[in-house]
Parts: C-alpha cells; structure tokens; sequence
C-alpha cells in the first residue's frame, strides 16, 4: 500500500473525530479530568493531612521538636551546637513548685525556667496567644490562666500580685510574685515560667535529671533510626540520662512509608480507569481503524492519529483536572485549615502544604498513563487488517492475527447460548461466561473498584484509631479517675483520707455509676538486711542520686523510718488486668492470698530474674512490731498502682493483705466506671451529634457532673484531682482539629474513580454485547432473563471486587495501619464503615445494570441491532 502525505488531514480528522463522538469523548476527558483531579488533589491534600498529623503531636506535645533528654551537661549542650543535624536545641529547668497558697494547698503548679530558644522558637508554634513580656526579675513569672485557677488565683492579669509558698530541693519558702505575662495554648499548662535568676537561686542546675532537660529539633524532616542511634551515641549518656524522640520524629520513615503506600494505591486507581477507557474506547472503534485502511492509510498514519486524539484528551482532561485539583485545594481547603487557629512564624497563618514536585508527578504521572494506557490499542487498531476488522468482536477476548473468521466463532457462541436460555440456573452460567470471557476486562473493573475500596477501608481504620476515643490513657478503660492529692505532702500528718465514708456513700447513690474501684496504700519502710533491701538501694542511688549509697548507708540502718515507701493493695480486677500486661505472669492464687507481691520497678536496671523467689520485709511505718514478709513474684512498669515513691520499692499486694497488715488504708486513687444505657434523644439532636463527630452519650456528662459535685462538696475539695475520658476527648479533639475530614474527604475522591471505572466498563461492555442482547431476545430471551442475567453480572462484579478487598486490602490496609500506627493502637476494622461501604458498592454494581436495562426495553429489537458500533 502506497503512503499518502496527509498528516494535516489525520490531525484534523482527531479533531473531528472528537467533536462527532462528543458523549464518547467527553467521557474519556472526564476519566483523565478526575484522574489528574484525584492525583493532584491527593497529593496535596495528602501532603497538608500529613502537616496537620505533625501539628497535632506538635500540640499534645507543647513544643516543635524531634527528641527530648533529661538532664544534660555543658559538654552535651556543645555537642548539641556543633551537630551539624540539628537545626536548633533549647535547655529548660525546672526550678521547683508551688507549695501552697491561701486557697489551695495543694495546687500541683510546677515552676520552670526557659532559655530564648525554649521559648521563642521550640514553644512558639504551640502557643496561641501570649500577653507581656518573659520573666526577667527574680519574683517575676509568666502564667496561664488554668495554672492561676488551680492556684486559686483566678481573675489575676498583667501586673498583679499574689503570694504563695514555693519549694525548691527540699526547702519552703514564701514569696511575693508579680505577673509578667500570660499565655495559652496547647501541652502542659500548669506551670509558671519564671526568671534566670530565680532559677539560679534555687540551686538547681541542668544535669540533674529531675529538673534540665533540653529538645531538640533536627534539620531533616525524616529522622531514620541509624541517624536516632548516632545522635545518642554521640551524647554519650550517663546512667540515669535518657533521650526520648517524638512519636512523629521516631516514626517518621514509617510513617512516610504508609503515605506513599496509599499514593501507590491511587495511582492505581488512576492507571486502571485511564486503561480501560482508553481499551474500550479504541477497541470499539476498530472496524473504523480498518476502514481507513482500505482508503489508504498506512500503519505510521492510524497510529499517529489515535496518539492525536489522545494528546488532545489528555491535554484537555490534564488541564481540567489541575485547575479543578487547584481550586478544591488552595480554596477549599484553607478554609478548613484555618479554624485550627495555629500560626506559623509571625502572624503567618497555617498554609496548604503544595510543592512544586506535587504539579510535576501530577503531569508525568497522568502523562505516562494516558501513554501506557494507548499503547496496546494503537498496537491492535494498527495490526488490524481491513476484513479482520469488519469481523471484530470487542466482548470476545481473540488475537487479531488468527486467521479463523469472528463470525463463526460468534454463530456458535449464539448457538451455544441458545441451548442454555431456558432453564433458569443457566442465566447464572450465563452472566459468569460474560465476566470470565474477557478475564482482563472484567479483572481491571473488579481491581478498579477494589482498589478503591482498600483505600476506604485503609482510611477508615486509620482514622477510626486517630479518632479522640482512642487516645485514652485512663488505667482500665475508667471513665473518671479520681486522685488524692494530699499524698504529694511531704509533711505525713497533712496526707489525711479526703474519700471517706461520707463521700463513698453519696458516690455510691449516683444512679449512673456502674463500679467504684478505690486504690488503697498504707505507708511503710522497708528494714535493711542484705539479700534484698540493700541491692534495691545500691542500684536506686546508682540511678537516680547524685550522692553515693555509702554517705547514707549506716542511716538507713538505724533509721530506715527516714527512707520511707507504701504497701499498696489492688482488686481482683486490678490484678487480672496487671498481670496481662506483664511480661512474665504471676501466679494468681498466690497473690490473691497475700502470700506474693510485686514491686513497681522505678526505672531501675533490674530483671525479673535478678528479684524473683527472693523475700521483701515491711514494717508498718512508726511500728516496728507490725511486720510483714512477702516473697517477690515479679517487677512492673506500670506506674498507675503507686502512690508515695520512696527510696525503697513501692510493694503492690492484693487488697485483701493489705487489709489485714492494716485496719484503715488510705484511698489514694479511685475509678470510676458510668453506667451503659440507652438514651432517648430526638433524630435532630442524633444527626447534630453526628455531625459534630460527639459520640459522648448526653448521660455520661451528666453522671460526670454529678460525681464533680460530690467532690466539690467535701471538705477536702481542693485537695483531689483528676483524669476524665471526656475532658481528654474534649482535647484531643479540640488538638485533631479537621483532620478528620481531609482522610473522609480523600477516601470519597478515591471511592469516587473506582465507581467510575465500574460504571464505564460495564457501560461500554453493553454497549459492545448490543447486538448479541438483541439476537438473543429475538430467539426467545425474554426481557426478564435479560435483566436477571445483566443483575448477576453487577452481582459478581460486587463479589469479586468484595473479596479482591477481603484478602488483598485487608492485608495492605494492616501494613499500612501499622507503619502509621506510633500511637500504639489495637488494629481493628471498623464494622459499620465496612458494611455501610459493601451496601454502597452492591447498591451501585446493581443500580448500573437496572439503568442499562430500562434503555434496552426502550429500543426494539431492530433498531438496536442496527444501531452503529
């Protein structure tokens, strides 16, 4: 065949195919507008999503920076400056705390000093407003209103006084402090900030582990462990120092990795919608491609116009999708962002996290689809031969280049076909010939739609385990916690019993409480002798000591009544959930009957191995006579069941010891767990519930306000503090801000394309079978079995894909989950998301076959045959 020079005439006849098949086309640009749409968009949203993550540790944390060590030498502040990975490091101190004042006497403020750096740049992004100026006297202090409220001192502000008496290593004094500067915002908020020179005066110095500490923030946004190993070798830590990175900074590289897990997944979805149009749409075109064959053109020309028209649709959908994607994100979005309230540097506000890499993968990526995805079609369009042509069947899966005839092979599968309409269990063989005839078509349809539906499962747990229900560090799940703050004296005739009998009465009768746990202690000392005692001791003052055991050695001997502990007894319940959590269980029979104990390890470095089977003496403390001996079961980490932290160990016993060691334990600490029930609440106040994203059931707040008022009518109701699921909901929340609905948000785009390509392949798939429905009814298919057979396919593509994500997406959501999960959370899929997602995908996978059914009754069976392909 002779070649013709007529590229002018090819590129405007892309043009004018384009414009004559405008419901074809447009559809083909719409796929490329909302895959460049969906990448972009992502990508950015994506990117802004991860932004918003390291803002909400950046707030549960009170401060932008990537590690923290207690304590730290000069030396270690040099290495720190000369580290050429770190960006910055800022030293802070505490330097004692507030005694006592005229309203409270127990107001639990810490007094702590900040270096510039501290201050300006590591707690600048935590705090939302400040008002005055830094401490720079000795009696100045820079406060937060709820630390002035728990003092009593509410109502205070700018140039105010107020007295209260402060300790500081052991000692007490009072003082006369003035009010700088106030501030609010987001970490621990009950603190004042005081001056360098009242920090110099108290005596405390940054090495000493309980008061200097020093952050750091590195240069790089990715913090790998090599680099976390090397920063604390090269800090060379003493015994008692610790360094401790962020949740974000320590998990960064994973956390990157489960990101760039779900951009692959979207990419996916991108690629395989962008294929199957494209496959669809070229291979129905095909007689049209062998027609033009027979005028004259050559291979080169037919494959230069399909890539015309397909560098105009994806110039047009390209185009489209990346001003679409840059309205929904530079318009949208901020809008939602800004109600965080958080600034960025100097009144710069929280912007859209864009980078110029987000438009070039967007372009390369949609680019190389479009590409790939023609590729195979202009390969058949262009093999295709005149006569092949005029006999190709899209639905059936055949090579062009055999040289056995289409109609033939199309006859028998009538005829076949036609032995298997009457009964009805044939329709289902029938519609399962259709889905695995053309195994890719229908495969990339299913992973289409699959794939979408991983990443909804993948979003929805992860943003089920980042919702404000999990973030619950109550011990045993307890709805309020309740705690003695009268133990934190150190005058022992000021710890008195503020939960007595009077109070655990009027508790008792609140309706919506289901179970009262009280944590009883009673004080102890624990008499030298040297199997036991004497090894805990050499290994306390080695860890936590600045002076040597042997300067306090022989007054521990003689007055071990200056070195004292607590006994503290647990529930049954207490025990159960103790020893599930322990490395090494212990026997429950044994400590139950008091014969065993536990010891709170106090971060010593002591193994199981090196305290079990061996025996711990108590004494009541003040009598000597009342004594006990347990034999030492095991070593815990959990701090909740401990009350006075001594020198000697903390001994957890069952309740039931403890009772008989003593008559009247202290209440030190009590759970309280709220009654389940239904509550009557109206639709509208369950959908604003809803809406809110409050799943706080109205009687829980109502039970807490209740137990609130029991408390404030004691008379010890400014000596108790306490921890509540819903106030750390409240925060937690007030702390994600709208991060939930950018995952939702995303997981909709994702959904969005994977229901598309579903309804285009399976569109396109009728629309190729329109003459073999048409024959089909004509030799005695009624209308029924049609419409029964088209609701099986969608059926099956429900199930395939159902089951494509049972196995596949289920596993990648579980290694994405946990390469995110530095919270630490259970995995767990969210039932209702699921079943409310598998409802949406049956009701759509039928709902397109009903839709495709009602427009072949409205053709007859002439017209629809003789309808163009």
């Amino acid at each position: 065949m002779l070649r013709n020079n007529n590229m002018k005439v090819i590129s405007r006849m892309a043009g004018r195919s384009l414009r004559s098949r405008r419901q074809r086309s447009f559809t083909m640009i719409l796929a490329v507008l909302l895959s460049a749409f969906m990448l972009f968009s992502v990508m950015t949203v994506g990117a802004t999503y991860f932004k918003m993550q390291r803002l909400e540790n950046l707030r549960m944390s009170g401060g932008d920076f990537d590690a923290i060590m207690y304590g730290v030498t000069e030396e270690q502040q040099k290495t720190c400056e000369d580290n050429p990975d770190v960006l910055r490091a800022g030293v802070s101190a505490v330097s004692g705390y507030i005694e006592e004042t005229e309203f409270d006497s127990t107001p639990n403020v810490v007094l702590q000093w900040a270096d510039e750096t501290w201050w300006k740049e590591i707690m600048a992004l935590a705090r939302e407003w400040v008002k005055g100026d830094y401490p720079t006297e000795e009696n100045e202090v820079m406060v937060t209103e709820y630390a002035l409220e728990k003092c009593g001192f509410q109502g205070l502000t700018i140039g105010d006084e107020f007295t209260a008496v402060y300790g500081a290593r052991d000692k007490k004094q009072e003082m006369t402090f003035r009010i700088c500067g106030i501030w609010d915002g987001y970490g621990d908020k009950s603190l004042f900030f005081v001056s360098e020179k009242f920090y110099r005066k108290t005596g405390f110095e940054l090495a000493d582990v309980a008061s200097g500490r020093i952050c750091v923030k590195f240069e790089k946004r990715l913090i790998t462990q090599k680099m976390q190993d090397a920063f604390i070798e090269s800090m060379n830590l003493g015994k008692q120092q610790r360094v401790l990175f962020t949740m974000d900074s320590a998990f960064s590289v994973q956390i990157l990795c489960g990101i760039a897990g779900l951009i692959f997944v979207t990419c996916l979805c991108a690629y395989l919608l962008i294929y199957n149009i494209q496959y669809l749409s070229v291979a129905g075109n095909i007689r049209y491609y062998g027609m033009l064959q027979t005028i004259g053109m050559t291979g080169r020309q037919i494959r230069h116009l399909m890539w015309r028209q397909m560098l105009l649709i994806g110039g047009l959908g390209l185009v489209g999708g990346v001003l679409l994607g840059s309205g929904v994100s530079f318009f949208v979005v901020p809008s939602v962002v800004k109600t965080l309230g958080i600034h960025m540097g100097k009144g710069g506000e929280i912007t859209v996290a864009f980078h110029p890499w987000v438009l070039i993968l967007t372009v390369l990526i949609t680019a190389v689809t479009v590409y790939i995805a023609g590729r195979k079609p202009a390969k058949m369009a262009v093999a295709c031969s005149p006569i092949e042509a005029l006999g190709y069947r899209p639905a059936a899966r055949v090579c062009l280049k055999k040289k056995r005839s289409m109609r033939i092979r199309s006859r028998s599968m009538y005829a076949k076909r036609i032995r298997q309409v009457s009964p009805a269990g044939r329709i289902w063989r029938m519609a399962m010939e259709q889905i695995t005839k053309d195994k890719k078509k229908s495969g990339i349809a299913m992973l289409s739609l699959a794939a979408a539906m991983s990443v909804f499962l993948c979003m929805a747990t992860i943003l089920a385990s980042q919702a404000a229900r999990e973030y619950n560090t109550i011990y045993r799940d307890f709805d309020i916690v309740v705690k003695n703050d009268t133990l934190q004296k150190e005058n022992k005739e000021e710890r008195v019993q503020i939960f007595d009998g009077e109070v655990m009465e009027k508790l008792n009768k609140i309706d919506g409480i289901a179970e009262i746990n009280p944590l009883v202690y009673t004080e102890i000392t624990v008499p030298w002798e040297p199997a036991f005692a004497d090894q805990w001791m050499r290994e306390f003052y080695d860890m936590w000591m600045t002076i040597p055991y042997e300067d306090d050695i022989e007054e521990y001997k003689e007055f071990p009544e200056n070195f004292g502990s607590s006994l503290v007894g647990i529930s049954k319940a207490d025990f159960e959930a103790l020893n599930e959590s322990s490395e090494q269980p212990v026997d429950e029979e044994d400590f139950l009957s008091g014969k065993t104990c536990l010891l709170y390890r106090n971060g010593l470095e002591l193994d199981n191995s090196d305290v079990k089977g061996k025996t711990v003496t108590c004494t009541e403390y003040g009598n000597r006579e009342n004594a006990r001996t347990f034999e030492i079961a095991g070593l815990t980490d959990d701090n909740v069941y401990t009350a006075l932290l001594g020198y000697p160990p903390t001994i957890i016993v069952s309740r039931k010891a403890l009772e008989e060691f003593v008559e009247e334990p202290v209440i030190f600490k009590m759970g309280i767990r709220y009654r389940e029930g239904k509550e009557r609440q109206s639709i509208w106040e369950g959908i604003l519930q809803a809406v809110s994203g409050d799943q706080t059931p109205k009687m829980y707040k109502e039970t807490e306000s209740a137990v609130l008022d029991v408390m404030e009518g004691c008379p010890y109701y400014k000596d108790y503090s306490y921890e509540s699921r819903i106030k750390m909901m409240e925060e937690v929340k007030r702390a994600q801000g709208n991060m939930m609905e950018v995952g939702i948000g995303i997981a909709a785009i994702l959904a969005l394309i994977g229901v598309m390509n579903y309804i285009n392949t399976f569109i396109g798939n009728i629309q190729n079978r329109r003459i073999e429905i048409a024959i089909l009814e004509s030799i005695g298919m009624t209308g029924r079995q049609v419409k029964k057979m088209l609701l099986l396919e969608g059926i099956l593509y429900a199930a395939g894909a159902w089951t494509v994500t049972a196995v596949l997406g289920t596993a990648a959501t579980y290694l994405v989950y946990q390469s995110m999960n530095y919270m630490g959370t259970g995995f767990m899929v969210p039932v209702l998301p699921v079943l409310g997602m598998m409802i949406l995908s049956a009701v759509i996978c039928v709902s397109v076959p009903a839709a495709a059914c009602r427009k072949i009754e409205k053709e007859g069976i002439v017209e629809y045959i003789a309808m163009p392909c």
